[in-house]
């Protein structure tokens, strides 16, 4: 049994991706809004799913934006990735997905480092 989260909660700029990717007429965007959907009851049972990203190599612009403690990277189809953090409230685990992200948008935050 994993560390359970109460809830899931999207960033705007996740839930921005999100919406373009089911709102696309391709197969491929269609399959990661369909993965990501799916990681939903995954993260909630356990939220310490995903890759840690060491906390000296979470990039600095994420950081600053989000105010980011911790980072989680999921993969997804055609190499995306979903990047979420855990946060506290009032003694509960929340999870907040900051970014989901192409393959491209990813290899520019995280240059010439390893996960």
């Amino acid at each position: 049994m994993g560390l359970r989260a109460r809830d899931i909660i999207l960033s705007s700029a996740a839930a921005e991706s999100l919406s373009r990717l089911e709102g696309s007429p391709d197969p491929a965007f269609g399959s990661i809004a369909r993965r990501v959907r799916s990681l939903r009851s995954i993260l909630l049972v356990d939220c310490l799913h995903g890759e840690v990203a060491k906390k000296n190599r979470i990039p600095r612009g994420l950081r600053a934006k989000y105010g980011l403690e911790n980072l989680y990277v999921e993969d997804l189809p055609s190499f995306w990735r979903l990047l979420y953090t855990i946060v506290r409230d009032r003694g509960e685990r929340y999870i907040v997905v900051v970014e989901i992200a192409d393959h491209a948008t990813y290899d520019a935050w995280f240059r010439g480092r390893v996960r």
